[in-house]
């Protein structure tokens, strides 16, 4: 049993520099050309036997791209949605720290507290639902594609993370960097747990394709 979970090709609010969330934006020129590059890998890898995705436009496009070269349909999951920043979504940077000084999005630990902005997700929620779509695709046998998001592959990888008491990561929530297209890896070990086989692996894209981007 095996998940690989790819991130979305470039989309539109990547280049712009936005914090996407749920945000739809759909993919630009490079994501598809690095879509059709990932959907290749993995058809060369040996392919799969199955593909789940976000619904949202820069993962479905990913998405579709996987399944054209695989000849497999795609089903859609609302749980593999990004976390939703609620009002924060759709601004970049620049105009988060201009309205919200010294707000971070992303806390040290996932039990800390800080004041919730308006229609936002909230880790908890988040972490919970991505774990719960994950147990579940993670009980089917073969292989499994999902094409996702930054966010929820960070939340899986903690998720391992914690399982394994790795690096003290008990109630902490660890970044890690994740390539437009990459590919994240888990499976099983011989007590069942999840472990992560690979992770950010980019190496079928040109080095100038692969552009790193939020959400």
């Amino acid at each position: 049993m095996t998940l690989l979970l790819v991130r979305h090709g470039e989309s539109e609010g990547n280049v712009e520099g936005l914090i996407q969330g749920q945000l739809d934006k759909p993919l630009t020129d490079l994501g598809h050309t690095q879509a059709r590059a990932v959907a290749e890998r993995l058809r060369s890898d040996g392919g799969v036997d199955r593909i789940v995705s976000s619904p949202l436009a820069r993962a479905l496009q990913t998405a579709e791209a996987i399944g054209a070269a695989l000849d497999l349909p795609v089903t859609t999951d609302d749980r593999l949605m990004e976390y939703d920043f609620g009002e924060l979504s759709g601004l970049t940077a620049r105009e988060v720290a201009e309205r919200y000084p010294g707000w971070s999005w992303l806390v040290d630990r996932a039990d800390a507290q800080r004041d919730m902005l308006p229609g936002e997700e909230g880790w908890p929620g988040f972490d919970a639902r991505i774990a719960e779509a994950l147990a579940e695709l993670m009980a089917l046998d073969g292989r499994k594609v999902v094409v996702t998001h930054g966010g929820v592959i960070m939340a899986a990888m903690n998720a391992v993370m914690r399982m394994h008491g790795a690096a003290k990561a008990e109630g902490r929530r660890v970044r890690f960097p994740m390539k437009n297209c990459g590919i994240t890896e888990l499976a099983r070990d011989a007590e069942g747990r999840l472990i992560v086989l690979r992770h950010n692996d980019a190496c079928h894209l040109p080095a100038d394709t692969a552009s790193v981007g939020s959400s």
